[in-house]
């Protein structure tokens, strides 16, 4: 990677500077280095902030360590190695260096920015369980539902590539008051339907909304599982059967939103029934963490940090959330993960130290649970705020938003914004198919790219003579084209001689930028932001279209032509990369 070349060289240059005793008072060089890409292409290929991080322990000015830096830096691979400003070392590369790089994505493909347990973001984080979503199982999944769903799988496919093992759960909440509610609503429903009670009887105030029961719930679901008594049934077994309904329903839409999960964990079945809530608290109140109180059970939250005591167990004998997600977050570390990542709506803020204080209180390791909170999504069209629910008003659905954009916009524009940003998603603009629309911009590069190497070796239509002339390239020898794409063979040093400067600029350009996707990979999983991902697909993009503009692909000189495919090769390959990551489809053909 052209990151750990550099890097490489300015370690052995620091090492050799010490040993020559020009590097003041420091003794041991640094176990890495910052190389970062120029925002002004001006500057340099690549540039170096090293000095400024070691003057306090050299003990001399940033700009003598780089000057002792750049003496003893190998220059193989480098056209120009000058000092800025107050110690920056700027770096500019020969064709040769562009040529391996190209050549190292053609070769490596999808795994050119897999990292590894030595280069992975957290050496010491081998596994980690990421739990999502996690809806009650009693309507469907909303739009706050839908961004969890989609950052939550986005980040599972980047902590992959970052080299992690990764395990995608979602917690089904099938116990305690709302499922009570379920069985209710569910039951009154039922008979109102049935006309055996009156719509106006039905406790809106204390029940699920009654359409969004009645669209899942119907006399014929309930007859097929029961048979002609279904309506004797108790309100449990009615919340027993729709549960599952509901949650049959939920696995269906996140399945089609490309949202896999490893496990699903049931709390009723996995905690309650085999008392591992129970045996939770008894745990506490054996370490003096919890107390009785009138009736119930309270955890001592404020000794650990949050506001007030919280309740375990009340007065009627159940247990309250906190309890049972101790027992949850215990069974998880059990299991043997070094981290535990939970996405929560933000309204969860308040639960955060609770959750923390109880876990360290149970004597575990509470730096292993992370949380992180994600903020509200609203629709706009033309500007304003808008509702598509097909009901009252009172949501938005995943299958309506689906429906409304397709998947594919529903996936970028949930996920291209940072969790703990406010997401305002543009209706008009996730449907059209143009530049302004930032997922079909991306799909339309690789797609070009497909074109580009698909026409190579096609018949062409003269535009002048309006007749078809041979392909360029037949398909064996586009083939071997493609081997030679893996290893460096002249395909730029020769090739590249006399090209313009804008032709110069955009092609080196749009090769830097390639050679950044893995330290992206790094930087977006060691911060949790798929976004970066996004992002950068968006510029590289960008970057291709203006490389495309000012340099003709298709052309009479087989050799250039031969050289710019190769470019073209390891930008199709990143963008599918990306794109894989996000759980976007990368078309060939648009």
């Amino acid at each position: 990677m052209l990151k750990d070349l550099v890097e490489t060289k300015i370690i052995k240059a620091i090492e050799i500077a010490i040993s020559k005793g020009q590097m003041g008072e420091l003794k041991d060089c640094p176990d890495s280095v910052l190389v970062e890409l120029p925002k002004n292409p001006e500057h340099g290929d690549r540039a170096i902030s090293i000095a400024m991080k070691l003057t306090k322990e050299a003990k001399i000015p940033p700009r003598s360590i780089a000057e002792a830096i750049t003496k003893y830096i190998d220059r193989s691979g480098l056209t120009e190695v000058e000092i800025a400003g107050p110690g920056f070392i700027n770096l500019k590369f020969d064709w040769n260096t562009f040529e391996e790089t190209v050549a190292e994505i053609n070769s490596k493909q999808e795994n050119f920015a897999q990292l590894n347990e030595r280069n992975k973001p957290e050496p010491d984080v081998k596994s980690v369980l990421l739990e999502y979503v996690s809806a009650n199982p009693t309507g469907d999944l909303h739009l706050g539902h839908g961004r969890q769903a989609v950052l939550g799988s986005a980040l599972a496919n980047l902590f992959k590539k970052a080299g992690y093992k990764v395990h995608n759960e979602f917690y089904i909440n099938d116990a305690g008051a709302q499922i009570e509610k379920l069985g209710k609503s569910c039951k009154e429903a039922i008979l109102i339907n049935e006309g055996l009670m009156d719509k106006s009887a039905y406790d809106e105030e204390n029940n699920y909304p009654l359409d969004s029961i009645l669209e899942f719930i119907t006399k014929d679901y309930y007859q097929n599982k029961i048979g002609v008594d279904y309506k004797a049934i108790s309100e449990y077994e009615y919340a027993q059967l729709a549960k599952q309904r509901f949650l049959d329903a939920q696995k269906d839409i996140l399945e089609k939103a490309k949202v896999p999960f490893e496990k699903w964990y049931s709390e009723k079945d996995s905690l309650h029934i085999n008392g591992k809530v129970e045996a939770a608290c008894q745990r506490l109140l054996e370490k003096a963490k919890a107390y009785q109180e009138d009736g119930a059970l309270w955890f001592k939250a404020k000794e650990f940090g949050d506001e007030r005591d919280r309740v375990l167990k009340k007065q009627d004998g159940k247990f309250t959330y906190l309890a049972a997600d101790l027992a949850y977050h215990q069974d998880k570390l059990s299991r043997g993960f070094d981290r535990l990542i939970n996405l929560w709506g933000a309204d969860h803020h308040g639960q955060i130290a609770g959750m923390k204080g109880i876990l360290e209180a149970a004597g575990e390791d509470s730096s292993k649970l992370e949380i992180v909170l994600m903020q509200m999504v609203s629709l706009t069209k033309n500007g304003q705020e808008v509702k598509m629910s097909k009901r009252a008003g009172d949501v938005v659905t995943i299958t309506d938003l689906i429906a409304e954009v397709g998947l594919d916009a529903f996936r970028y524009f949930l996920v291209e914004s940072q969790a703990n940003n406010r997401i305002v998603f543009d209706l008009e603009l996730a449907k059209k198919q143009d530049k302004d629309n930032p997922v079909y911009y991306i799909q339309y590069a690789h797609a070009r790219c497909a074109s580009i190497i698909r026409n190579i070796s096609e018949e062409r239509m003269n535009t002048e003579t309006q007749k078809l002339e041979p392909a360029l390239v037949d398909k064996k020898l586009l083939a071997q084209w493609q081997e030679d794409f893996k290893s460096s063979k002249n395909l730029f040093a020769l090739n590249f001689q006399g090209l313009s400067e804008v032709e110069e600029k955009s092609t080196k350009q749009l090769i830097l930028f390639l050679a950044q996707y893995p330290d992206l990979i790094y930087e977006a999983a060691l911060n949790r932001a798929p976004n970066k991902i996004a992002h950068y697909l968006k510029e590289l993009a960008s970057i291709f279209h203006q490389f495309y503009t000012h340099n003709r692909v298709i052309s009479d000189n087989q050799e250039l032509v031969k050289s710019r495919l190769s470019i073209v090769s390891a930008t199709k390959t990143i963008l599918k990369d990306g794109l894989d990551i996000l759980a976007i489809s990368a078309p060939e053909k648009m």
